[in-house]
């Protein structure tokens, strides 16, 4: 294991002494009581009576009961709002819409932050305000619709209780908004075809408002929230009661799409043009179809480098709109993270080779929803031929299907069955499963699944989890135990490891110091630990490998009243090292030579808060890498000329020295993002990695032409350029997509 040091007994003696008892100066978490349910009401009126221009000035709106009564989430936890900072909602409706007014009244407008204005803006970076609609009254899922003073329109689907959220849900809706010299008003209309809820005469659904004002980074909300939970948590929503004889809509929307290409790999090229057909299609009430034919992904950005001094293969998250788009009825196990140990469906898997590069993907459908409280998620997608470099031979295309079953009971748990597929040619790898999510209360989750592999030429295998987090308000604590077969093989998964068992711990302490509250919101001390174990043996001594990685990292993370973070830690690591490891960037012919190793890390970061007009960030480390050392930092910020234009540059720098040699990495990395309104759009994300040499050139053009419908014009430039040897060039790779897509609804 990691050696004991005086440091360690230091850091861990603090840990200790913070989890027994509350410092002196600490507030203190309320007792836990059942949250109030509220009630609002919704009011019926003549179709054609709205106008949806941000004013309210229509006799209806002042005839509907209103919504009001805010409390505190942050900084004074059920404290009623200020007078100033006071917010008042009304619900009306027709056959075809849902009508939401509010007014946010506000003692200084001027401070008003309109941090953009693009679709699925950043939410926390400005003035915010959130509707969280549970349509089924089932205390776990929920449609979102966030806009900001400008109405820049964010929209969502949550799951599990709030614990995950598929921000790449899009609705068709309508938003309009004024500012004055007492506030902000918002309008919004929302087509009841939009949204799935029951085919019943009465509909009852949970309600939950939330504003964010963020000169002050006050957090309110309508029904009671406890802090430590986001305001997804649909456990603690109230009710919006009132609406009658309204139909979810047929739900059919098709989008053809149409593209054309022109190329340029070295000194060829290439033009293309191609179409294809989206189409999502109601089935009763609670089912949806979605279809793909040629499916296409030209207009998705590109993924953000990272320079891999680890052992294991890195996390890029998903960014395709298909598969984003009812994400969580996939969802096996805890949310997909860049710590996740074992993921066992991700789709970004599927038309992705090994290396990363794109594999045409023919088409594909995909069946979600929920039939009482059993829940349904089917997938099938079929990629075309991976052609390969290097004169190989190119490897059939392969035939993906998910398959998913759940049932809810209980308060807010569920238990599911699944199956995972990937054929290819006479090759397969195939995955049974099981999972459940248990919820005893509120503050305690418990997960568990087990899985089964069969993979060719491979044979049988076997993965299990468990896991439990208890979270009462001050004090967080997260135990979880993971165990991967030596032939366990999940193609379709994030598997960063093979065949080994893994302990994960963290305590964690909210610290929230009265005497400090105008500068400190709140000090959040935790310690995690890992510790990977493997029971093969290790060649080079003949025996059981035991502890591969030992991680201990207490870490100290201090938000302040402005919701900018500082955050200092020390990681005490231990790897055992089976062959020679050659982390990125090493000269060739140099690697670190087998053997267990230990060594200590250290970090300290600050990143101010993004709604300020210039946003700062920067982190320092050093210590120890194996027989080595590192010493690097990241520094860049954000600077927003206005709502409609916003640049940010960052820069990041690792010096590695080992016995034999030294090298370094460097990563930078350059974003402008310009809105000419709410609709039209232009974004430039420029790299460079000193490691590969590759300067990466990504610039979008977003025009949406009607709602859902887009133009995009994507131009995408990757050369190889030696800083040290300026005139050692190889020729560009460029690219100049056109793609318009249009969405016809019924």
């Amino acid at each position: 294991m990691v050696p004991v040091r005086p440091a360690f007994v230091l850091a861990f003696g603090l840990f200790v002494s913070l989890f027994a008892s509350p410092p002196l100066a600490a507030a203190q978490a309320p007792p836990a009581t059942a949250a109030p349910q509220k009630h609002a009401q919704a009011t019926r009126i003549e179709r054609g009576r709205i106008t949806i221009d941000g004013q309210l000035s229509e006799a209806e709106w002042q005839s509907t009961p209103v919504a009001d009564q805010f409390i505190q989430q942050q900084p004074s936890e059920g404290a009623p709002v200020s007078h100033a900072h006071r917010s008042e909602l009304r619900f009306l409706y027709d056959d075809e819409h849902l009508y939401i007014g509010a007014r946010f009244h506000e003692d200084e407008p001027s401070r008003l932050v309109i941090n953009e204005l693009r679709r699925d803006f950043n939410a926390r970076a400005g003035d915010l305000f959130v509707v969280v609609l549970d349509t089924f009254l089932d205390k776990l899922n929920a449609y979102n619709f966030q806009t900001n003073p400008a109405c820049a329109i964010r929209d969502s689907q949550s799951y599990d209780d709030g614990r995950t959220i598929n921000a790449n849900w899009d609705g068709a809706w309508t938003c309009r908004s004024t500012i004055d010299g007492e506030g902000w008003t918002v309008e919004e209309a929302i087509p009841f075809k939009q949204l799935r809820f029951p085919r019943s005469e009465t509909q009852v659904w949970g309600l939950q408002v939330f504003r964010l004002i963020r000169h002050s980074n006050e957090q309110t909300v309508w029904n009671p929230v406890p802090r430590q939970f986001n305001q997804f948590k649909t456990s603690y929503a109230g009710v919006l009661e009132g609406i009658t004889g309204v139909k979810p809509g047929r739900n059919i929307r098709i989008k053809p799409f149409a593209i054309g290409e022109a190329r340029r790999l070295q000194q060829a090229g290439s033009t293309r043009f191609d179409g294809g057909l989206d189409a999502k299609i109601g089935i009763g009430t609670n089912l949806v179809l979605d279809a793909s034919l040629r499916t296409d992904f030209s207009q998705v950005e590109t993924d953000a480098q990272q320079i891999n001094l680890t052992r294991f293969s890195l996390f890029f998250p998903e960014k395709r709109e298909f598969f984003l788009e009812n994400q969580g009825a996939f969802q096996i196990g805890p949310p997909a993270s860049s710590s996740s140990n074992l993921v066992p469906f991700f789709s970004r898997t599927i038309g992705l080779s090994d290396t990363g590069t794109p594999i045409p993907v023919v088409g594909g459908g995909r069946l979600t929803g929920k039939v009482g409280r059993t829940s349904v998620a089917m997938l099938n997608m079929q990629t075309e031929q991976e052609v390969r470099a290097g004169g190989l031979a190119p490897l059939p295309g392969a035939n993906v299907t998910v398959l998913r079953l759940g049932r809810e009971f209980f308060r807010n748990s569920s238990a599911g069955v699944f199956y995972l597929g990937k054929e290819r040619g006479a090759g397969y790898n195939r995955l049974f499963g099981a999972d459940t999510r248990l919820n005893p209360t509120r503050e305690w989750q418990i997960d568990g699944m087990i899985m089964r592999s069969e993979k060719t030429g491979i044979g049988e295998g076997l993965a299990w989890r468990a896991g439990t987090q208890f979270d009462r308000g001050l004090t967080q604590y997260t135990l979880s135990y993971t165990s991967l077969g030596d032939t366990f093989r999940d193609e379709l998964g994030f598997v960063p490891r093979q065949g080994v068992d893994i302990l994960t711990t963290n305590l964690m302490r909210r610290v929230r110091p009265t005497r400090m509250a105008r500068r400190i919101r709140e000090i959040r001390p935790q310690l995690p630990m890992s510790r990977f174990t493997r029971g093969v043996t290790n060649p080079a001594t003949g025996r059981p490998i035991g502890v591969e990685t030992a991680l201990i990292s207490p870490t100290v993370q201090v938000e302040m009243a402005d919701a900018s973070v500082a955050e200092v830690s020390a990681t005490w690591d231990e790897e055992l090292l089976v062959s020679p490891f050659r982390p990125q960037g090493i000269p060739s012919g140099q690697s670190i030579a087998p053997g267990r190793y230990q060594f200590v890390n250290y970090a300290a970061s600050y990143d101010a808060q993004i709604a300020r007009r210039f946003a700062p960030g920067v982190q320092l480390r050093g210590g120890e890498f194996y027989d080595g050392a590192r010493a690097g930092f990241t520094v860049g910020g954000r600077l927003r000329v206005s709502e409609k234009l916003a640049t940010s540059l960052t820069y990041s720098r690792d010096v590695i020295t080992l016995p034999a040699t030294r090298f370094t990495t460097g990563l930078t990395v350059a974003r402008i993002d310009a809105s000419f309104s709410t609709r039209m759009f232009l974004s430039a994300f420029i790299q460079y990695n000193s490691v590969t040499r590759q300067l990466a050139s990504n610039i979008r053009y977003h025009f949406i032409h009607r709602p859902l419908s887009d133009l995009f014009l994507v131009y995408n430039d990757t050369q190889f350029i030696d800083v040290s040897r300026p005139t050692a060039l190889q020729l560009p790779a460029r690219a100049l997509t056109l793609k318009y897509t249009h969405l016809f609804s019924f």
